[in-house]
């Protein structure tokens, strides 16, 4: 399987918008590795995408992704979901459509565990939800997933794992094939959810993991602190890791605030290499 990291980043970007620190202004001399933008994911083999920033259709340009056929959402949040626009941006021929009343040039099938659906479907103006608007107008199919249970597509199998967080529900993604087995987990499953289906995997790429406690600005990450409950601290992650018994592990959805570079993640590598741990970076190439 090829997976390609579209967006390392997490709800902040690096470059941050009129941050003048250094770790955004080396990522706006440098651009990538060092600077970042929105969490997702593409499955090269089927033309599947995990999520939709809002930077969504410029990631997709940047590696020159020109079919999409699957959107598999892990939940609501905006730096996850506000890039959805994407459907209409390369499937709606608005002269087409509208002139000459034709149907757009293909639909987008939009997976996600139905808490999560929902959730979207609730983003909205006041003509309705933008979901049902993609699928009356023919951009989208909606498809409701089971829990912990395979959708099959080709002879890959996904499955979602809800994670445990306490405020909404987020999607932990098996993504299964050929014997091979990676695990996305961009962001909100904390507690990971100890399951018998991702134990072993070859692969998992995990968000909101807190490198160490110095942050930007000099700021130190205080004992006791509500952040506690959203990110682990890589003694959490190795738990995790050495747990499920994963071989290598990804971090992505990695936030500004966080306050280090490109270069400085190179360096925590190196630190736990034991563990086989490897911090993502934007047009990242993985093959299983």
């Amino acid at each position: 399987m090829n997976l390609l990291v579209l967006g390392s980043g997490g709800c902040t970007l690096t470059p941050r918008p009129g941050c003048t620190c250094p770790v955004c202004e080396e990522a706006r001399r440098k651009g990538i590795p060092y600077a970042r933008t929105g969490p997702s994911l593409f499955l090269e083999d089927i033309n599947t995408l995990f999520d939709t920033p809002e930077e969504i259709s410029y990631q997709l340009t940047r590696e020159t992704i020109h079919t999409l056929d699957y959107i598999f959402y892990t939940h609501w949040h905006p730096d996850h979901t506000m890039g959805m626009r994407v459907v209409e941006q390369m499937y709606m021929d608005f002269l087409a459509v509208y002139l000459e009343g034709k149907q757009p040039l293909k639909k987008v099938k939009i997976c996600a565990l139905p808490e999560v659906l929902g959730d979207i479907k609730a983003i909205q103006n006041k003509f309705g939800s933008f979901l049902h608007y993609y699928e009356s107008t023919g951009l989208a199919t909606l498809i409701t997933l089971d829990r912990e249970k395979p959708f099959k597509i080709k002879d890959f199998e996904i499955i979602p794992v809800p994670a445990g967080h306490p405020a909404s529900v987020s999607t932990v993604f098996i993504i299964r094939n050929k014997g091979k087995k990676a695990v996305y987990a961009p962001c909100d499953t904390k507690p990971f959810p100890v399951n018998d289906q991702i134990k072993n995997a070859d692969l998992l790429l995990i968000g909101d993991v807190l490198p160490d406690k110095t942050l930007k600005n000099g700021h130190i990450f205080p004992e006791n602190n509500p952040l506690e409950q959203e990110v682990f601290t890589m003694d959490e992650l190795i738990n995790i890791i050495t747990t499920l018994e994963i071989e290598k592990t990804i971090v992505t959805h990695i936030e500004e605030e966080w306050g280090k570079s490109f270069g400085d993640y190179k360096k925590i590598e190196k630190e736990y290499k034991k563990y086989n741990i490897e911090f993502a970076f934007d047009g990242m190439k993985i093959n299983l």
